[in-house]
């Protein structure tokens, strides 16, 4: 508390100072109130408040005033009160250092906008950044519009982390054709920088795994890892290792029980604000186990500690088809409907469709078949959602199959084979 109130007293001085200095051109320049008011397009109050402190002026009409009365001070951006809390962020976001990034937002929040003079550069990519990396997409879709302004008009040695922020926004929305559209963009740019940049390696990785390329995928998350044990950035090089096992749970590469051993070290060794996606992917790799006790165990902590709810709905998608392939017809129901009340994601609007049409018999129906093959699979194909796209041609094909249209099936096939768990769910709903 007595920290928060020394700030506040520090910046408002700083307000202070600055007014005096506006009133120490002014006058220099022998021009009353009135004529700078005019010189920089604003009224007389509003001058008279800036000189006395009372209030501060917009980034642009600052800017103004400064050109015009050519007021040295306020042309370094180290003058600016702010600069050396907004720098500090801006570290701890790119070091992932959850708890004092979130220290660094509580505080300078409380400020508006306009007293980050010379600054909205960092300070829009520090909040657009802190909110994905907290999966707040919601929050960071506040700062899209200047995000994007700024990968546009800055220089390419500047706009570089704004094409891979933006690159990481549409990731975490599942937006796969959007998402490496803008992280080509910034490797294209900067190779340099790319090639040092763990970060960006992540995020390959976690698209490379989204549409189910598990080399490539495996391949980024090492070389990211390889980068951030470099540099001892413990909770990138923990992330890294996260995302090398969901990869090679995957393509089961790795013998199950190593993966699991794997998970449950991570767990008890480390703290990590990624703890309930562990529990979830140990859910994963205890169902490739078939041990659904144990996957029903850990998904249900994943669900109960969530709070952030994109998150919580994957979990409570995995929970409903846990029930469904034990042929807990309710339970998975009852999941399926609880997790569309939370959802906002498109692409888990289709899962929960696609999982409750096959768990009630409807599958088999023209209706379901016509939205998979007319609306569904399109939309995957238009956001790059190829693995669901995939997944999706696999359930028309067992669909079929079982109809004993077989050339319609075979049609499916080609394009995916059969996926283990999908003729496991399909063979135990039949069609109605």
């Amino acid at each position: 508390m007595y920290c928060t109130k020394s700030y506040e007293e520090s910046d408002v001085k700083s307000v202070y100072e600055k007014g005096k200095l506006i009133r120490k051109y002014r006058k220099e320049h022998n021009w009353t109130q009135g004529k700078l008011a005019k010189k920089v397009n604003t009224s007389v109050t509003t001058i008279s408040r800036v000189e006395s402190g009372q209030s501060y002026p917009s980034e642009e009409l600052m800017s103004r005033i400064a050109k015009v009365l050519q007021i040295r001070e306020l042309s370094h951006p180290e003058y600016h009160p702010l600069n050396t809390q907004l720098t500090s962020w801006q570290q701890s976001i790119n070091q992932r250092n959850y708890a004092t990034a979130n220290k660094y937002y509580k505080e300078l929040k409380k400020f508006p906008i306009t007293y980050f003079y010379n600054q909205r550069v960092i300070y829009t990519w520090c909040n657009f950044q802190h909110a994905l990396n907290l999966f707040h997409t919601d929050a960071a879709e506040k700062f899209l519009e200047d995000a994007k302004k700024f990968a546009d008009t800055l220089t390419p040695a500047n706009n570089y982390p704004f094409h891979k922020s933006i690159g990481l926004y549409y990731l975490l929305l599942d937006h796969i054709k959007d998402a490496f559209t803008y992280l080509n963009i910034a490797s294209k740019q900067d190779p340099v920088k790319f090639e040092k940049d763990g970060e960006i390696h992540l995020y390959y990785a976690l698209a490379y795994d989204k549409i189910g390329q598990t080399l490539c995928s495996v391949s980024y998350a090492s070389t990211a890892l390889s980068i951030f044990q470099s540099t001892l950035n413990q909770p990138n090089i923990l992330l890294s290792r996260i995302i090398k096992i969901k990869s090679s749970l995957r393509s089961q590469q790795l013998p199950i029980k190593n993966i699991i051993q794997e998970l449950h070290t991570i767990l008890d060794n480390y703290t990590s604000i990624h703890r309930n996606y562990i529990y979830y992917l140990l859910g994963t790799a205890y169902l490739a186990d078939n041990d659904f006790e144990s996957a029903l165990k850990y998904c249900r902590k994943a669900i109960y500690n969530e709070k952030i709810i994109p998150l919580k709905v994957i979990y409570i998608f995995f929970n409903a088809l846990i029930y469904a392939l034990l042929e807990d017809e309710e339970m998975a129901l009852n999941v399926i409907d609880g997790g569309k009340s939370l959802n906002k994601n498109k692409k888990y609007d289709y899962y929960f469709y696609l999982l409750k049409g096959i768990i009630q018999g409807t599958h088999g129906s023209e209706n379901y078949r016509n939205k998979l093959t007319n609306e569904i699979i399109p939309y995957f194909q238009l956001t790059g959602n190829s693995l669901d796209a995939k997944y999706c041609h696999a359930i028309l094909g067992d669909i079929y199959y079982q109809k004993s249209v077989y050339k319609k099936a075979a049609d499916n096939y080609y394009i995916y084979p059969k996926n283990s768990y999908i003729s496991e769910l399909l063979a135990k709903y039949p069609q109605k």
